[in-house]
């Protein structure tokens, strides 16, 4: 003699199915991050004013192929990268580290009375400070290197003595990839102080 299943058991049984289908189909929610300039804070006049009127052209910055791409990029090892899925940059990387060098070169030249402003295509008769970045990743727990090649380059298309490479590493705060791009964030600030130092050597020199 056959049994029928209860009503409530099999409405039980139907909606945990349910639950486990759509509990299996859901993906982590997508987390998007931009780099940040350094905390700016009122600068102590230093009495070093160059007074040009002049403007210095940050640019134009390039950055690995590796990089260039949503996914934020960790290294499991040397040889070895990681793609995050779903940790993404908000928008270019590139362009991303181009507006964070400007505001911190600023930053650093605002007593110096040296304009700054980003490279365009068209732009002459300035100086300029192209830079190449070499290598921009890390890992949690771990550290960041940075290492960008750059040099000063006079209106006139010469270069002052001052080709500069930068390596830079700032530990990362944390295993989490917030404070990886906050170690990130970091790194610019320290080639920005570096690159201001250049700007302000090479004009001062003119």
């Amino acid at each position: 003699m056959k049994t029928s299943m209860p009503l409530g058991a099999l409405v039980l049984g139907i909606f945990i199915i349910a639950f486990f289908v759509s509990s299996c189909g859901t993906s982590p929610a997508a987390k998007f991050y931009t780099l940040t300039p350094i905390i700016l804070e009122k600068q102590a006049a230093t009495g070093v004013g160059i007074d040009s009127s002049q403007p210095t052209v940050i640019g134009p910055v390039e950055i690995p192929e590796y990089l260039d791409r949503p996914e934020i990029v960790t290294r499991a090892e040397q040889n070895q990268l990681i793609l995050s899925e779903f940790n993404l940059w908000g928008g270019s990387l590139k362009a991303d580290v181009n507006r964070v060098l400007i505001e911190n070169v600023s930053y650093f030249l605002a007593n110096d009375g040296i304009p700054v402003i980003t490279w365009k295509i068209g732009i002459g008769g300035t100086n300029r400070v192209p830079i190449q970045v070499v290598r921009f990743d890390g890992s949690p727990n771990d550290s960041i290197t940075l290492k960008a090649r750059w040099a000063v380059i006079e209106k006139e298309g010469k270069a002052f003595d001052y080709f500069h490479e930068s390596n830079i590493t700032v530990p990362v705060k944390g295993g989490s990839y917030g404070s990886v791009v906050a170690a990130m964030s970091e790194a610019l600030g320290q080639l920005g102080r570096e690159i201001a130092e250049g700007i302000r050597s090479a004009v001062k020199k003119k």
